[in-house]
């Protein structure tokens, strides 16, 4: 296919808002933007557009769609009248096949990680917390399964070792908009060369859990790094002192070659900057908390204000 292409672009969180401005810095033109609907949001529970809706109304996208039902045959209906040549999903919902298959070109996904790999709604998260050193974005036109189609490029980066869940989920957004630039000049000029899944290879990346939040202290101490690094925002990482719900909101993996000294849980050592807290092996140096109903804080100033001391458990 010869020149540019017309894109439908189907997303709601700020990951995918650079790769909306790579199809347009590119040349390409925006035929139509689908996104969630308002939803209530904050304390006062105002209805609030998604961070896509927001994009696209400041630089005058449209037309906007925002569906309650991507199956409905009036919206496919609408999605047609866009003359689209091909759709590009970014963070979003499952599609339907009326959907995904109505663009000539296809209908492609920019997904955070290396596929088969980390399949599902949270592969950074799932990633971080797996210690894995590597990660990158996949471009992969869309079928009926979850992140099974077959693949037109991946690009590969590593992942830092103190490296969070937004700090890496804001340059795999920029990645993925390189990517699709690249995925975009194939596409329409027809050199796409399509990759099979391998899915031996496969694992998956299921949605968070608030449960998941909760430090099991008898796993070792760069698992919970691990885990304090991934769940950041959401579900964040915790502990309980004597049920009092304490926010463990960063911390460092020490003596992690050291013999288990004391119960699992139990601080070991108060130091300057926080405490040490007995691992399944080795400790977790604490160095920020946020109690329940307070403002975050440097775990030292909450080791003086709650009295903590050698021999503390937390649960």
């Amino acid at each position: 296919m010869e020149g540019l292409v017309r894109v439908v672009f189907m997303g709601s969180s700020e990951f995918g808002i650079p790769a909306i401005e790579e199809i347009t810095k590119k040349g390409h033109s925006i035929a139509g933007i689908v996104s969630t609907p308002a939803r209530e949001k904050g304390r006062g529970l105002a209805l609030a557009d998604s961070p896509v809706v927001e994009f696209a109304r400041q630089k005058g996208l449209s037309p906007v769609f925002t569906p309650e039902k991507l199956s409905s045959d009036s919206f496919a209906e609408e999605l047609k009248k866009t003359k689209a040549d091909v759709f590009i999903v970014v963070a979003f919902r499952i599609l339907p096949k009326t959907v995904f298959s109505i663009p000539p070109l296809g209908t492609y996904n920019i997904h955070a990680s290396l596929l088969p790999r980390y399949r599902g709604p949270a592969p950074i998260q799932r990633a971080i917390a797996a210690g894995e050193t590597e990660t990158g974005v996949t471009i992969f036109r869309i079928n009926q399964g979850v992140d099974t189609g077959e693949m037109v490029l991946l690009k590969k980066t590593t992942i830092a070792d103190d490296e969070t869940t937004p700090e890496l989920s804001g340059r795999l957004s920029k990645l993925g908009a390189e990517a699709l630039g690249e995925a975009l000049e194939l596409i329409k000029e027809g050199k796409t060369k399509f990759i099979v899944q391998d899915d031996s290879l496969a694992c998956g990346a299921p949605k968070l859990l608030k449960s998941e939040g909760k430090i099991s202290w008898d796993m070792a101490a760069p698992e919970i790094f691990n885990r304090i690094r991934a769940f950041k925002p959401f579900p964040g990482t915790f502990t309980f002192l004597d049920h009092l719900r304490i926010g463990i909101e960063w911390g460092i993996p020490v003596g992690t070659g050291a013999a288990r000294a004391v119960e699992a849980g139990t601080v070991y050592e108060i130091g300057a900057d926080g405490f040490d807290v007995q691992c399944g092996s080795g400790r977790l140096r604490v160095l920020r908390v946020k109690p329940e109903g307070k403002k975050s804080m440097p775990a030292a100033d909450f080791v003086r204000g709650r009295g903590i001391s050698q021999g503390t458990r937390f649960s």
